[in-house]
């Protein structure tokens, strides 16, 4: 199994074909999920983002550590925007690198079967990969993924917001080339 899993990532397009993340995760663009943000910017841009476009209901916070979840709802039944769960059937959504080492993956990696990761899809670890991560928030994962198969329009109040979070502008003028990719 894990070298299964390790030769997924060995020789990986570096470019996020969103048709095929769709299909992989297509609870990524379907309406009226139950979702779990970051308690940051990014998280908190992102459940501002899926509410208003995909009608998802905010049902608590997950910092790594603490999770505040409504009452009534279990965390299988969220999905996690803006950070990686490690947990075979909790879908997530984000942008961290998370991978250490393709070449010498845990054996239960797969638990990152149901999470979206920008720098897992793209093949990209923190010791081959790291100065070409993917340089932007979850959001702009998210608009990504979305605006791929739905317009969206970004009101001029929203770019602020957007170039800021994570550090999305200083990236921008500090890592052109890691952006464009």
């Amino acid at each position: 199994m894990a070298s299964q899993i390790k030769e997924k990532f060995i020789n990986k397009n570096t470019v996020i074909d969103y048709a095929s993340v769709i299909k992989k995760y297509p609870w990524l663009v379907e309406s009226n999920q139950n979702c779990v943000l970051s308690p940051d910017s990014d998280g908190l841009l992102c459940g501002l983002f899926v509410s208003n476009y995909l009608n998802w209901k905010m049902r608590g916070f997950y910092d790594g550590k603490i999770l505040l979840l409504e009452k009534g709802f279990n965390p299988k039944d969220c999905i996690f925007l803006d950070i990686e769960v490690f947990r075979k059937k909790v879908r997530s959504v984000g942008q961290h690198m998370v991978m250490f080492n393709k070449e010498r993956l845990p054996i239960n990696w797969d638990n990152f079967e149901n999470c979206f990761s920008a720098n897992n899809t793209r093949g990209y670890d923190a010791k081959h990969n790291f100065p070409q991560k993917y340089p932007l928030g979850t959001i702009h994962l998210l608009l990504g993924v979305l605006g791929s198969i739905k317009k969206i329009k970004i009101p001029t109040n929203a770019i602020c917001p957007l170039l800021y979070t994570d550090g999305t502008f200083k990236n921008l003028f500090n890592y052109p080339d890691n952006c464009l990719s």
